[in-house]
This record gives C-alpha cells, sequence and structure tokens, in this order.
C-alpha cells in the first residue's frame, strides 16, 4: 500500500473529523449569534413598547409569521425596509434563516448583506450579521473570502473577534491548510481573553490535525 494512498485516507478521515465536529458545534454558534442578536434588538424593542411606537410593526410581523411557509418571506419585506430598529433587525434575520431553510445559501447571504449596507444599522448588528454570513459561506468561500468579511470584527475590539477567529481556522482547515490551522488554533488556545467555549473547540479541533 503506498504512502500516497495512506495520506490520502488520513486526510479523509480527518475531515470527517473535523466535519462531525463542526455538526456537533456548528447550531451552538449559530444559536449563540442569534441569539446575542435578538437580546441586543429586544432592547431597542424595549424603547418602542414604553414609547408605544411598535404596535404597527409588532403586528406586521406577528401576521408574516402565520402566513404559510412560501408567504413568509416577502411579508417580511415591508417590515425590513420599515427601518424601525428592532423588528427591522429581527426581520432581516428571519427572513435570511427562511433562506436556510429552504436551503438557499446565496439568498440568506444576499439578505444578511443587504442588511450590512443598511448606514443606518448599528456597528454589533453588523458584525453578527457577517458572522452569520460567514457560517454560511464556510463550506464554500476561500479562506481569503472569508477573513475579508470577518476583518473588521478581528482587528476591532469586541467579543465576536474570538468566534471570527475561530471561524478563520475552520475555513483553513476546510481548505487543507492545516499549518496556519494549527496557527489560527493555538493563538486563540493561549489567548488569555479568549471564553472557554472558544478555547474548548479549538483544542478537539487541534486534536484532529496534530
Amino acid at each position: 500500500m503506498s504512502d500516497a494512498f495512506i495520506r490520502e485516507v488520513e486526510e479523509d478521515i480527518r475531515h470527517k473529523q473535523i466535519s462531525d465536529l463542526w455538526k456537533r458545534y456548528g447550531k451552538l454558534v449559530i444559536g449563540m449569534a442569534v441569539g446575542i442578536v435578538l437580546v441586543v434588538a429586544g432592547r431597542s424593542l424595549y424603547t418602542y413598547i414604553v414609547e408605544g411606537k411598535y404596535n404597527r410593526q409588532a403586528e406586521a410581523y406577528t401576521d408574516a409569521l402565520k402566513l404559510p411557509a412560501d408567504s413568509q418571506s416577502s411579508a417580511l419585506d415591508p417590515i425590513i425596509a420599515s427601518g424601525v430598529d428592532g423588528y427591522e433587525i429581527v426581520a432581516s434575520f428571519k427572513k435570511a434563516q427562511l433562506a436556510l431553510e429552504k436551503d438557499d445559501k446565496a439568498g440568506a447571504v444576499a439578505v444578511l448583506d443587504n442588511f450590512i449596507k443598511n448606514a443606518d444599522v448599528a456597528d454589533v448588528y453588523k458584525d453578527m450579521a457577517n458572522i452569520q454570513a460567514a457560517i454560511i459561506e464556510l463550506d464554500t468561500a476561500s479562506t481569503d473570502a472569508i477573513r475579508s468579511r470577518l476583518a473588521l470584527i478581528l482587528n476591532g475590539d469586541t467579543s465576536f473577534k474570538y468566534l471570527a477567529a475561530e471561524l478563520i481556522a475552520l475555513s483553513e482547515l476546510n481548505s487543507g491548510d492545516n499549518e496556519a490551522a494549527k496557527t489560527s488554533l493555538q493563538s486563540l488556545i493561549s489567548n488569555a481573553d479568549a471564553p472557554a467555549p472558544v478555547k474548548n473547540r479549538a483544542e478537539q479541533y487541534l486534536s484532529v490535525i496534530e
């Protein structure tokens, strides 16, 4: 049996292990990202509740979600266009989620990118939209494209930068650049400020390729 064949089999096994780890953790990461968005957006919604300005959008959003699945996405468009803080945010992420449920990754990313381009959207929401878009594109986009999308987060002073760094490492793993992935993962593990869950995942990814 040739060394080349053995290396190919070992590489296939590593990719399978990495894929299994991402399947285990991916939903948790996405759920955390969306959860943060909803919590922060909820602050804006609370302001509108107190000021009595939210009723029309609240009704429109509730009505949209009562529609058949195929009609919900288009019903969210007027809410997104309304510019009402809170509901605009939640409706945008919901529209992206609906696209994902139809396995329309390109459509989901397009929704998020349109949201990101909105000059009135606060940076924290744009960061989370970029994180979610990077997660969606992880299996298809190049590492350079993922890094470009996450550049402002990686270089900024935000707790999201550790999640962004994890996604860069995963992209490097997906592309087969194990040495770059090792460096990225080791940097995360040794970073005293990185959250424990991110470090734990980095250690498990690293164990697969070492």
